[in-house]
């Protein structure tokens, strides 16, 4: 009876002891996000107001001159051919301190590039190692390359349209998405219908972790359950249709601005 009492009682409670276990996460994560925003302010600050570059190539961790927020890319075994930037994914040297116009002398602690419900790994030497970084910058911030027909903010005092509270800074990206510093938002330039180039994460019940220009950070209900998806431990690559997704449309909304000239 006792023991029927006890099975009962953990049932009861084990769902109740997930839901405040993901709420924690959630928190953790949102802060996260705010101490990479203040990291990324600072910079700015003391750069003569220009943004950190963002340049995907620092992803191959060879070179410490490559201008980016942070180098390093997240990949995983099931990679072929990808075997000497394996261990990048496992390397927090590459965020804290960071190389060449990285950010990492003022965010100070690796911890805060990953968020708590990330689960991914990657095996090395028939073990299994977490991965350091599941954050990404959106690729209309200090990007290096030119870009006729939507803006690049260089400065954060070019953040006008949208404005720094709508334009998003950094976001939580899917395990099975992530790859190099930038997170590129389809802008409707190949058609009408949406595509998801890099899917961002919906480990929160569902829902997305981004920060913003102007400091604060915010999650996002996903609209959509093709944007759900679960980690499959397989690298996605950038290009998905998903015709008449209302969260690409979000993103649009908030990564970056059409040139009126260029239209």
């Amino acid at each position: 009876m006792v023991i029927a009492v006890i099975a009962i009682l953990a049932g009861l409670l084990l769902p109740v002891l997930a839901k405040a276990k993901g709420q924690a996460q959630k928190i953790a994560c949102l802060n996260n996000m705010k101490q990479l925003q203040l990291a990324w302010q600072m910079y700015a600050g003391e750069h003569d107001d220009r943004i950190a570059p963002n340049d995907s190539r620092a992803g191959n961790g060879d070179n410490p001159y490559t201008p980016s927020w942070v180098a390093g890319a997240m990949c995983y075994e099931t990679q072929s051919g990808w075997e000497a930037i394996y261990p990048q994914s496992t390397n927090t040297l590459l965020l804290v301190p960071g190389g060449y116009g990285s950010i990492g002398q003022y965010s100070r602690s690796p911890g805060i590039y990953k968020c708590p419900a990330d689960t991914s790994w990657i095996l090395l030497a028939g073990q299994r190692h977490a991965r350091v970084r599941s954050v990404s910058m959106n690729d209309s911030m200090g990007t290096m390359y030119p870009e006729v027909f939507f803006y690049i903010f260089h400065k954060t005092s070019d953040i006008i349209d949208p404005g720094p509270a709508k334009t998003f800074v950094f976001v939580d990206e899917h395990e099975d998405s992530i790859l190099g510093a930038t997170f590129d938002v389809d802008m409707g330039f190949a058609g009408p219908d949406t595509w998801w180039l890099q899917l961002p994460a919906s480990r929160h019940s569902g829902s997305g972790v981004f920060s913003f220009a102007d400091g604060h950070a915010e999650t996002k209900k996903w609209r959509d359950p093709r944007t759900v998806v679960p980690m499959k431990h397989v690298w996605r690559s950038e290009g998905e249709s998903s015709p008449n997704n209302p969260d690409v449309l979000w993103l649009r909304e908030r990564a970056t601005s059409r040139k009126p000239a260029a239209w």
